[in-house]
């Protein structure tokens, strides 16, 4: 029989942001700490009184003390893990994503898997483990995927801040399987070569599917701009849409060529352009020499990780969109993003506002979106949603 899982108080603060459907509790809302834990180790969650309110990963060396992984009992076992993989694959199926070749299967918090991330391309599988508790079931992690899926090869993109902050080294290879890491998919008819060992976070961005084809949609006989443009995704919708000309800027030139050969592999070379540099220098050169666009699309990475940089990523909102902007001819459109969590929608919403009024530009929003379903967003846990999505039209002449 399992021994008990140690017990951890927790403030009424504490008390209160579990009972209001979060997951973390912080460092400074520890009551009553057993001593001698281990990073990621698993404990039982209580109020003042003594009531039980769930089992946790706890890590006292993380500002996130506590990551709740059920609100009954359980223990890190491949029996509960299993479970929890087997109810995220069964979303996806129930959400009519099953069958998509390329797709988040598990999606951390918000699939109560906290530090947990798995991505299909095709035959491969990558994984992220990012939290010290899931670190401790790294072999059934790759058991359980072994024996449900049979990848060709389960490959792990163990990397970033989210490792660092608990302790973690990051660890980046093969877990399982053989073979290049690298495969072929199709998403809405466009083709992407993905490498898992060489490609973004863990080979590509999967969560703008849906607002890709919302420019997809809107592309027919444009001119397009496809700003931070990583492999070329959105490039390849509106090309697909019909676009008329894509040029694709990016910083990485390992990124701009990837996006090229997506354009020869889907037949759209002869409509694609690709440039290295700054966008932002590359906007101003661009607006500087009188070119304009009939759709511009804005896709940068997170401006800042921490609260300290919030306020520079607000205004690195306001200057890239202003940019975007003044590169429209009349009646353009612009396509624009934020994965910033730390900075919500109404700031967001407050930068595109004052990019708007910088550039004496007349917007209406066209549309709005999000991530795609396969990232769930689970109402008591706002960081779950991250990503921003708006289209804007300007006044036509």
């Amino acid at each position: 029989m399992d021994a008990p899982l140690p017990a951890v108080q927790v403030s009424r603060r504490g008390e209160e942001r579990l009972r209001l459907g979060h997951l973390w509790v912080f460092g400074d809302d520890l009551r009553g700490v057993p001593p001698g834990l281990s990073a990621g180790q698993w404990v039982s969650v209580t109020a003042r009184s003594g009531e039980f309110l769930g089992t946790a990963m706890c890590n006292l060396s993380s500002r996130i003390a506590l990551r709740l992984v059920s609100r009954g009992a359980a223990v890190p076992s491949k029996a509960f893990l299993k479970e929890g993989i087997r109810q995220a694959l069964r979303r996806r199926e129930d959400a009519g994503l099953g069958s998509l070749e390329a797709l988040r299967l598990v999606y951390s918090e918000g699939d109560f898997l906290p530090g947990l991330v798995v991505d299909r391309y095709g035959a491969l599988l990558s994984v992220q483990i990012l939290t010290a508790g899931m670190e401790l079931l790294r072999r059934e992690i790759v058991s359980i995927f072994a024996e449900t899926l049979s990848p060709r090869l389960l490959y792990e993109r163990s990397e970033g801040a989210p490792r660092r902050l608990e302790g973690l080294p990051e660890r980046k290879g093969a877990l399982a399987g053989d073979g290049p890491p690298q495969e072929t998919v199709t998403l809405d008819g466009c083709r992407f070569l993905v490498n898992v060992e060489t490609g973004p976070k863990t080979g590509f961005f999967l969560d703008q599917r849906e607002n890709r084809k919302i420019v997809r949609d809107l592309a027919r006989g444009r001119s397009v701009l496809d700003g931070f443009c990583s492999t070329g995704a959105f490039g390849m919708y509106a090309l697909a849409g019909g676009a008329t000309s894509v040029l694709a800027v990016d910083v990485s030139r390992e990124a701009v060529a990837a996006a090229g050969e997506n354009a020869a592999r889907n037949g759209f070379g002869d409509r694609w352009e690709g440039r290295e540099g700054n966008l932002f220098h590359v906007l101003r050169d661009l607006a500087g020499g009188g070119r304009r666009f009939d759709l511009v699309i804005l896709d940068p990475p997170s401006f800042t990780k921490s609260r300290e940089g919030r306020e520079g990523a607000i205004r690195g909102y306001r200057d890239i969109n202003r940019l975007g902007l003044s590169l429209l001819a009349p009646g353009g459109i612009l396509a624009t993003s934020s994965c910033t969590q730390l900075v919500d929608m109404a700031k967001w919403n407050e930068a595109l506002r004052d990019a708007a009024a910088d550039a004496r530009a007349d917007v209406h929003v066209l549309a709005r979106g999000g991530q795609s379903p396969d990232h769930p967003v689970l109402l008591g846990v706002p960081e779950t949603e991250y990503l921003k999505f708006a289209v804007l039209r300007t006044r036509g002449t």
